[in-house]
């Protein structure tokens, strides 16, 4: 009887563990394992390894090797890539291939997840309001960027509202601050993304757009890539973020 008693606890036990493996060992394992390098544009490459992301600086040993290419989040396929100053495509053959837009290309030993999106009119101003009136800004600046994109960021089923706002890299007026802006709104709340805010005036600031939205861990929740262009320099900023229980945060940058 007392024999049966340690066979049914240690079965209990053993099942126990299965249960935890399976809810969070496995998936710790997995980011273990995973192995992935990610270009953006001609000039960023982060490279995830041990559970650590870093920046790439030499790109010799990433020459001719295959990757999964994008160009303005549509999949083009499997193709060589080589830099100098830019990527350059290569098919099978090693004849060169040539793309139009906005460059995002992986390898990995697991598949990611990019998805296309939409930028779209503000509808509502409301909050472009209360952020601007929050920074001291008057609500009755011009804009040289004002858009939305709808995208479901954590796996809810539910689009959350992204907004970007800024008057940098203005030419026909001469604002007193030169701002740009990056947040989200999901249940009446804002969540703060980017700020780029300046006295200066001229053609100073940064211009940020949202680059790609992609899972990166395959936790359906998504990642994405703002990228930031600067009027005087040919270098752009690309950040990679991730919303947390504390809000955005950036996991990954160029700078």
């Amino acid at each position: 009887m007392e024999k049966k008693k340690y066979i049914i606890l240690i079965g209990i036990l053993i099942l126990f563990f299965l249960v935890m493996f399976l809810l969070f060992g496995r998936d710790s394992l997995r980011k273990e394992r995973q192995k992935l390098t990610i270009i953006v544009g001609d000039n960023t490459v982060w490279s995830y390894h041990n559970k650590k992301w870093s920046n790439v600086s030499s790109y010799d040993e990433l020459n001719w090797n295959k990757y999964i290419v994008y160009y303005n989040n549509e999949k083009k396929g499997n193709y060589y890539l080589w830099h100098d100053d830019k990527w350059y495509v290569f098919d099978n053959n090693k004849s060169a291939l040539s793309f139009n837009g906005e460059l995002l290309a992986y390898q990995s030993n697991e598949d990611l997840s990019i998805t296309a999106f939409s930028v779209e009119d503000v509808l509502d101003d409301t909050s472009i309001f209360q952020v601007l009136e929050e920074k001291d800004i008057s609500s009755n600046n011009q804009f040289t960027s004002k858009y939305q994109v709808s995208f479901d960021i954590d796996g809810d089923g539910i689009n959350e509202i992204f907004y970007v706002v800024s008057n940098a890299f203005a030419h026909s007026f001469n604002p007193d601050t030169i701002f740009s802006i990056v947040y989200m709104v999901k249940d009446n709340l804002i969540y703060p993304i980017y700020e780029n805010i300046s006295s200066n005036q001229g053609l100073n600031g940064c211009k940020p757009y949202f680059q790609s939205f992609l899972d990166v861990d395959q936790d359906n929740k998504y990642e994405f890539i703002l990228s930031c262009g600067y009027y005087s320099n040919s270098r752009r900023s690309d950040m990679l973020y991730r919303l947390t229980d504390e809000g955005f945060k950036i996991i990954v940058s160029n700078q």
